[in-house]
Formats: structure tokens, C-alpha cells, sequence
């Protein structure tokens, strides 16, 4: 396989990692931002995978960026920034050395520093050291961050007490207006047909009455967690006019800035930076918050993750955080989206 990357002229190198639930990218890149090895792994957190299988993922994805890096990247490498999902384990000793031993067995010799994912997020959205990084995917967590490290956090506590106005939330108020729509006798509007095509798709023939039943025995035979899948459902529907899914939206836009605004100060200006799959593309969900709190405050989207890992280990090998031009060569390179 030709590397993509081109070879790197003397200098220092960084090592920036995003290690999430679902997926891990190491990024080599000079203390400039330009990129020089990148690699993927499955998700690294060793909460919800095991310490064995998150440090072998990590090592994975260390170990094929500084590959493709080239020749002596690993000599040149004078910082490493892992941002991982699940940092709290790091507070076992034993979880901690295993981690930093999945490094070593990838080749980086220098002292690491491992920080929250929602750091990494933060640091990609915005080069400012104070703000919130709100991030909605699967679950929902807000994080105030100061001089570039959390503080503070609102929710977060999972789907099934939490995570208000997540992908899960809005999937299982979707999954619950759809079978009261049904239990009515009224007829489907966008948003049920929706949900049922996508989760009864057999049940066309049956009374509406039945068709609620089994669209709820289909449901519950599931693991509770796939209801976020129904969420894409709802920015659809609202869209196209539905009032269940506008309701909806709208719910989900309140609970998420109620979670930024109960993490900061009042009269406070610092960025808010918006991450998370419900979030970092354009739809309902995101204009509705938007329009909420950018009057409060400025609103920017989070960048490559892994690129804002990488600049936060720059930013520990001399580089000054206050040039914005290179925090956006380290975040939004034009080859390369968000995530």
C-alpha cells in the first residue's frame, strides 16, 4: 500500500490519539500540523471493553500512524496526547500502566499524557483554554473546561437515568410517540411510518392497535441502546412537518442547553464547542440549540478529534496556543472532516 503522507523534514514529531467507545485514530504530525501517519483502530475504552482489548486497539492504532509516518518517526516523537473514553480507569494503577504500556509496545518512548476524550474535543472545536463541550451521540455529556482541562460536567449518566437529548433519548421518544399515535387509532404520520419501517417493517397488515404491540415487542427484544438508531428518524420527520418530531427536537434542544448552561457561569462569553453525531452535522436538533444559546455565547463545531489531540501535545513541545491558523492546520485540515 503507497503511503499517503509524505516524508517528513527534521524536527520534532507529535502524537495526538482519539480513543473513543467505537473507534480509535492515532495521528503523527509535525509541530506545524502537517500531517505525516494516520491509523484506525476499533474503540479503546477500557471501561466498556476490558483493559486487554483497549490497550491492544491502542497499540494497533499507535503503531500503524508512526508506520506510516516513515523511518525514525519514533526517534523524532517529542509528545504524545491520548484523549480516551473512559479516562476515569486510569485512576487504578494497574489500568494506568497497562495503558501506557500499549504506547510503549508501539514505539513511543516519551512520557505520555492521557485526558478525557471530551478534552480532545474541546481543544478541536476552539484554541481557547476556557469554554463547554457539549457532545450528543449515543449518550449526551456537557464538560466545562478550564485552561484546557474539565472541571465541571452535567449529565452523562447513561441512558438509563440520563443522556438527556441524546441520540437515545430522541430515538426512545420517537419509539414511544409512535406507539401511542398507533394506540389511538390515529392515522401514522411521517415519524411512525418511519419508525415502523425501519423496526417492523412485516407488521403493514395489522390493526393499529396490534401493530403498537408488536412495534413494542420488536422494540424490547432489542438491546435498549439500538433506540438510537431511530433518531435520524426524527430529524427527518421534523423536516418534513411532522408535530411529534418537531416536539421531540425541540425537547432534546432544551435538555442540551439546560446541560451547557448548568455548567457555566452566568453572563459568561467563553465558546461553546458542539460535538457528538447529533450535533456535528447540520439538522433540526443542532439549529434548535444553536439558536438557543448563540446569544449567550459563540457556538462552534469540534474539528478532527485526533487533530485536537495532537495539538494539545504540541502545545506541550513549544508551540504558542494562540496562533489560530495553526490550531485550524492541526483541526481542519482541507482533506479531512470532523471526527
Amino acid at each position: 500500500m503507497t503511503n499517503p503522507y509524505p516524508s517528513h523534514s527534521p524536527g520534532p514529531l507529535v502524537l495526538g490519539v482519539d480513543a473513543g467507545g467505537t473507534r480509535t485514530r492515532a495521528l503523527v504530525t509535525t509541530l506545524s500540523g502537517h500531517r505525516l501517519g494516520e491509523a484506525f483502530a476499533e474503540g479503546a475504552n477500557p471501561n466498556s471493553h476490558g483493559t486487554d482489548l483497549a490497550s491492544q486497539r491502542l497499540t494497533e492504532a499507535v503503531s500503524g500512524a508512526l508506520d506510516r509516518a516513515g523511518p525514525g518517526a519514533r526517534r523524532a516523537l517529542a509528545t504524545t496526547a491520548v484523549g480516551l473514553a473512559g479516562v476515569s480507569a486510569l485512576a487504578d494503577g494497574t489500568v494506568r500502566e497497562r495503558m501506557h504500556l500499549a504506547l510503549a509496545r508501539a514505539g513511543v518512548e516519551n512520557e505520555a499524557v492521557f485526558t478525557g476524550d471530551d478534552e480532545v474535543a474541546f481543544a478541536s472545536g476552539t484554541c481557547a483554554p476556557d469554554g463547554v463541550v457539549l457532545i450528543a451521540g449515543t449518550g449526551a455529556i456537557a464538560a466545562r473546561v478550564q485552561e484546557r482541562v474539565r472541571t465541571d460536567v452535567a449529565d452523562g449518566l447513561g441512558w438509563l437515568v440520563g443522556d438527556a437529548g441524546s441520540g437515545f433519548w430522541i430515538g426512545h421518544r420517537a419509539a414511544r410517540a409512535s406507539a401511542r399515535q398507533l394506540m389511538a387509532g390515529h392515522e401514522p404520520g411521517p415519524l411512525t411510518r418511519a419508525v415502523l419501517a425501519r423496526a417492523l417493517p412485516e407488521g403493514q397488515n395489522l390493526a393499529p392497535r396490534e401493530r403498537a404491540r408488536a412495534l413494542a415487542r420488536a422494540l424490547t427484544a432489542a438491546p435498549p441502546i439500538d433506540l438510537a438508531q431511530l433518531a435520524p428518524l426524527v430529524s427527518r420527520a421534523c423536516e418534513q412537518g411532522d408535530a411529534s418530531a418537531a416536539h421531540i427536537v425541540a425537547r432534546a434542544a432544551r435538555h442540551l442547553a439546560d446541560s451547557v448552561r448548568s455548567v457555566r457561569e452566568s453572563g459568561e462569553r467563553t465558546p461553546v464547542v458542539l460535538a457528538g453525531g447529533v450535533l456535528s452535522r447540520s439538522g433540526p436538533v443542532r439549529t434548535a440549540l444553536v439558536r438557543e444559546l448563540s446569544p449567550e455565547a459563540p457556538v462552534v463545531t469540534a474539528g478532527c478529534t485526533a487533530g485536537g489531540a495532537a495539538w494539545t501535545a504540541a502545545l506541550r513541545a513549544g508551540l504558542s496556543a494562540g496562533d489560530r491558523y495553526t490550531h485550524g492546520v492541526f483541526t481542519h485540515p482541507p482533506e479531512h472532516g470532523p471526527g
